[in-house]
C-alpha cells in the first residue's frame, strides 16, 4: 500500500504488519506419492505454503480454493493410476 502526503515523502506501509493479520490453515498428506505431486504444483502455481514442525502443510486461507483444485487433481491422478 502507498500512502502520499503533500508535506512528506511516499511512505510504503510495513508488509509484516499486513502479513500478520493473513489467517492459515494447514493439512496432512500421508501418502508420500501424493504429498510430493501435491507440494510440486504448488510451487509451479506459485502458492506459498511452508511445512510445519509437526510435517503438515501450511497456507494462506485465500489460497484455500486454489488448493482445493490442485488436491483433487493430484488426487485423481493417483487414482486413476492405480
Amino acid at each position: 500500500m502507498l500512502s502520499c502526503d503533500i508535506e512528506n515523502e511516499p511512505v510504503i506501509a510495513d508488509t509484516k504488519a499486513a502479513e500478520a493479520n493473513v489467517t492459515t490453515g494447514s493439512f496432512e498428506m500421508r501418502n508420500s506419492e501424493i504429498r510430493e505431486e501435491m507440494l510440486q504444483m504448488l510451487s509451479d502455481a506459485g502458492i506459498e505454503y511452508w511445512i510445519g514442525d509437526d510435517g503438515s502443510i501450511n497456507y494462506k486461507l485465500s489460497d484455500g480454493e486454489a488448493i482445493d483444485k490442485i488436491g483433487n487433481d493430484v488426487i485423481l491422478t493417483y487414482i486413476r493410476r492405480n
